[in-house]
């Protein structure tokens, strides 16, 4: 018996969340993603102590959901597995930039874009400006590895024209001494030139941490 496997493009609502108000007064536009068995308004009480009026927060969410219990409990969501993952790329990374750029042709000129994204969230966003050509001033990839099997060389984005921070916590249990050097080895053989932030603490968005990296980086 030969079973042969097919694809078809079928419409999908999707499902993202905001904070703050954008207007003539918003300054910095964040689009951040959230991690692997997560909410995208997960991502947004990260952002409870910035300035509603200037910051505009989108938090996406991923197009697939899944009961964390199995059968029951809470529903979470997720980017990408490994059945499919180039249709999956394509289809999160043409979500991510049409929601994205619904917004960008909205904001005030002086407004700095910023993409942000959280574990499983980052690796997203890398697959994202890879794929699919994106204007963006400032790149966090939070807490996550960054891809190896991308030829950074021939992505759709420039990424010598994005501020790229790389942040994680010292305590990060997925992220050993063995890890990080591997990721610096990605880096360096991507030529991505990534500042790298580490700070004091464990796998989760830090609220002190994002904002230190806001006003070291973003708000000068």
């Amino acid at each position: 018996m030969e079973i042969k496997t097919h694809h078809i493009a079928t419409p999908k609502t999707a499902r993202y969340t905001a904070y703050g108000e954008l207007s003539s007064k918003t300054k910095y536009f964040w689009f951040v993603l959230h991690g692997s068995n997560m909410l995208s308004e997960q991502m947004l009480y990260k952002f409870k102590d910035f300035d509603p009026e200037t910051h505009f927060v989108i938090a996406p969410e991923g197009l697939s959901r899944f009961y964390v219990n199995g059968f029951g409990g809470e529903v979470v969501a997720s980017w990408m597995t490994k059945r499919d993952r180039l249709e999956e790329i394509h289809d999160f990374s043409v979500y991510c930039s049409t929601l994205y750029d619904t917004y960008v042709q909205k904001l005030p000129d002086s407004c700095k874009t910023i993409i942000m994204g959280f574990s499983q969230g980052g690796v997203t966003a890398m697959r994202w400006l890879h794929h699919l050509d994106v204007t963006v001033d400032f790149l966090i990839p939070y807490a996550c590895w960054i891809p190896e099997d991308i030829d950074y060389s021939t992505a759709k984005t420039d990424w010598n024209k994005i501020c790229k921070i790389l942040t994680y916590g010292s305590e990060d249990q997925f992220l050993n001494e063995k890890k990080i050097i591997e990721i610096q080895e990605i880096c360096k053989a991507g030529n991505l030139d990534f500042h790298n932030e580490i700070y004091a603490g464990d796998h989760r968005v830090d609220k002190k941490q994002l904002k230190k990296i806001f006003k070291q980086y973003i708000e000068r």
